[in-house]
């Protein structure tokens, strides 16, 4: 199962259900996706290149989803990371899509109301988007 992780208080939430619904089935693995903002052209510079910044934006990544990562070892739980660079919902399902996922979990989002009517949750179009049951976690 694929869960989409932030840091948020959610997203964690959203790690303790993956890791209890794994040990539930036995044998599930579990893959960590974090994603990163696209570079935007104000960070490119004469002073880093357009491969640098995404460079800093893996690394920004990595340190996101490593204490999730560290939970999920420590439960036994097989577990792959993967850190994207793009518009979140569509990288989540791409990833669920790229890895064989049959599941979506992550957090629901921490945006209040009014924000989430205008622009729309990344939970909402993720659950309209996959192909694969979506639990979003509070």
């Amino acid at each position: 199962m694929l869960v989409a992780y932030d840091g948020s208080e959610h997203a964690e939430n959203a790690v303790r259900y993956s890791l209890d619904m794994a040990r539930r089935l036995g044998d599930a693995r579990i893959v960590l996706v974090n994603v990163q903002p696209p570079a935007m052209s104000g960070e490119v510079s004469n002073l880093l290149t357009a491969e640098e910044v995404v460079e800093q934006h893996l690394v920004a990544g990595r340190e996101v989803v490593a204490p999730a990562r560290k939970a999920v070892e420590e439960a036994g739980v097989p577990c792959d990371t993967e850190i994207a660079i793009g518009r979140p919902a569509e990288a989540i399902v791409e990833y669920a899509q790229k890895c064989g996922c049959d599941a979506i979990v992550m957090g629901a989002s921490s945006h209040g109301r009014v924000h989430s009517l205008v622009l729309g949750s990344v939970a909402s179009k993720v659950a309209h988007m996959a192909d694969v049951p979506v639990t979003v976690v509070k």
